[in-house]
């Protein structure tokens, strides 16, 4: 879908519902991939951030966390992904900290895509910016959907790989430092082995 016929399909899901503090168009660029997926456009972008529900309120948020606040709680049943733009969040079970996220990740998809409760809590690390995504923004218009699908695989995808390289430059890590080991434990091996035999010369010396 080109930029024509998205405005022009923007244009008609505004009619009757426009958000009352829409997100500013230049903190939509700021998410990973999103005007690849989307549009360069700033007309574009700002008709976007201007759809809301019902109720007038915008489908894509943004929102600031102080350190300690719940960005996410676990066990919630909600309708929503985020992007964490600037700060530091973590996820936790529980008192136990699972990981840390850090800017520019998507998190939370996994309700979306598996139609779940939040499965950890997610909570301010610093201060934390974050966009925040209803996805019932996909049950406008099915171009609308296929868009944020993409979108969303995109982001799962970027994060995935990241990932995988971190956990291969670990296991690399890991491999270097036990080889590095099992060498010195050889050498160590051999030098005892001398101290022994000198030994053994010194107390035959010594009639011993």
């Amino acid at each position: 879908m080109n930029d024509k016929t998205l405005m022009e399909t923007l244009k008609k899901l505004n009619k009757k519902n426009t958000a009352k503090f829409p997100v500013a168009a230049s903190v939509l660029r700021l998410v990973p991939f999103f005007t690849e997926v989307f549009s360069e456009d700033e007309e574009v972008l700002k008709k976007l951030s201007q759809l809301a529900d019902s109720n007038k309120n915008a489908y894509i948020r943004y929102k600031t966390f102080k350190p300690d606040e719940i960005i996410v709680l676990q066990g919630d049943v909600e309708n929503t992904v985020f992007w964490l733009l600037k700060g530091e969040a973590r996820i936790r079970s529980g008192d136990k900290t699972l990981a840390r996220i850090k800017p520019i990740t998507c998190f939370g998809e996994l309700t979306v895509a598996a139609s779940m409760g939040r499965t950890a809590t997610v909570e301010a690390d610093k201060n934390a910016e974050v966009v925040e995504i209803d996805w019932s923004i996909t049950q406008r218009d099915t171009e609308l959907r296929d868009r944020f699908l993409e979108l969303l695989l995109k982001s799962t995808t970027d994060k995935l790989k990241t990932d995988y390289v971190v956990s291969v430059k670990m296991w690399k890590g890991a491999r270097d430092l036990y080889s590095s080991c099992k060498k010195r434990v050889q050498e160590l091996e051999a030098e005892n082995e001398n101290l022994r035999k000198l030994n053994n010369a010194l107390q035959h010396k010594l009639d011993l």
